[in-house]
């Protein structure tokens, strides 16, 4: 099943090509060339010179791990590729290094879940006038067009990096990207293949160029003045492929703006919750407009070439939040396995300036939870 699985997503001839042998002399021999051009002109130091190229590189491998969330027999798998001390790792680390600010910078962007957890105690809720409604864009990382993310990351260096002092020029960054996209090949069991399509779930810079190219869509229709739905968009904020949207609109102006977003976007699938018993799992986070929130489902997205991915993961768990502990969370999301038990309570907040705003949010349960912090390797 398992193997099933893996040749029927690799039978993707749009997203992976096969390849007749092993590609890392080629792609070691295209690194070395670009980085020599590189350190010739000053664009790098020798120390980042010294990085960018990888001793004895290994070669990445392809594994899927199966979607459990989605209540299908046999689960779909997520494909992963574990790039760990390959060819290709350290620069896709070194482009990640500029491409961060910029996604921090994005307007909708959202860090993780504690993050989620304050904006919705910043905002006003109207259940009787508004929607809360979660959205998914559907394999995400495997639809990216390569040369459409690589013309945004240009303008975007461009823009940010244009007058600043820094040695290393967006083009040379924008090659880097480039050849890290376009050159990642990976393993399954004997067989070589190439991604033409996407990027591979497993790169440290995937959940960058991921973000970045939502962005540029965001920008361009969904945020942008033409959209005949724009004013009924009181709130659209996004990690990476999840949206949460507060809707000012009915349910099916909401139904046929999802209809519209597909459709102005043909390369991308969004799928809408607008949900029946008002409750939401957005992130690890259960949002009831009913004003609480519980830390209740674990989905882990991103293993973004973890070590120990391959252990198993607990995708259901009770785990409680309060404001006051230190929610381990990272690019990865959590992972949520046996450890130490950590009993937590949730209490009102008091005080001059802890005022709710009627309608918002607030956070109730008490009970014990044990997690573990994934870490990604898009974390420094």
């Amino acid at each position: 099943m398992y193997r099933d699985e893996c040749n029927r997503l690799l039978g993707n001839t749009r997203h992976y090509k096969r390849l007749s042998r092993d590609p890392t002399i080629d792609v070691q021999e295209e690194i070395t060339f670009l980085v020599s051009k590189g350190k010739e002109n000053n664009w790098i130091t020798d120390h980042e010179a010294s990085y960018l190229i990888q001793t004895n590189p290994k070669i990445p491998y392809f594994y899927i791990l199966p979607k459990v969330h989605k209540g299908k027999i046999p689960p779909p798998g997520r494909p992963i590729v574990s790039g760990i001390g390959s060819a290709l790792e350290p620069l896709s680390k070194f482009v990640d290094f500029f491409l961060q600010p910029i996604v921090k910078r994005i307007p909708t962007y959202l860090k993780d879940t504690t993050h989620v957890l304050l904006l919705l105690e910043s905002i006003a809720f109207d259940k009787s006038k508004e929607l809360l409604i979660t959205l998914d864009v559907e394999s995400l990382y495997t639809n990216i067009l390569q040369e459409a993310i690589l013309e945004v990351i240009s303008n975007l260096l461009d823009v940010h990096m244009g007058g600043s002092q820094t040695q290393t020029p967006p083009w040379f960054i924008l090659d880097l990207a480039h050849l890290a996209l376009t050159r990642n090949y990976f393993k399954f069991e004997d067989s070589f293949f190439l991604q033409t399509q996407g990027t591979s779930m497993g790169s440290t810079f995937a959940p960058s160029l991921a973000c970045l190219y939502v962005d540029h869509i965001e920008r361009h229709t969904i945020l942008h003045e033409d959209n005949p739905y724009r004013d009924q968009i009181k709130l659209w904020k996004r990690y990476i492929d999840d949206v949460l949207l507060i809707w000012t609109g009915s349910k099916e102006e909401a139904q046929a703006f999802a209809i519209w977003l597909n459709r102005a976007n043909p390369f991308l699938t969004f799928t809408m919750n607008i949900g029946v018993i008002e409750m939401h799992v957005f992130l690890e986070v259960s949002v009831e407009s009913r004003a609480s929130a519980y830390l209740k489902t674990m989905y882990r997205d991103d293993y973004s070439g973890n070590p120990g991915a391959k252990q198993g993961v607990t995708h259901r768990s009770q785990v409680p939040l309060m404001r006051s502990c230190t929610v381990p969370t990272c690019q990865a999301r959590t992972r949520v396995r046996g450890g130490q038990k950590l009993p937590v309570e949730l209490h009102a907040p008091a005080g001059p300036g802890c005022q709710r705003a009627p309608g918002i949010y607030s956070l109730r349960m008490a009970g014990r939870f044990s997690a573990d912090m994934v870490a990604s390797t898009s974390a420094r």
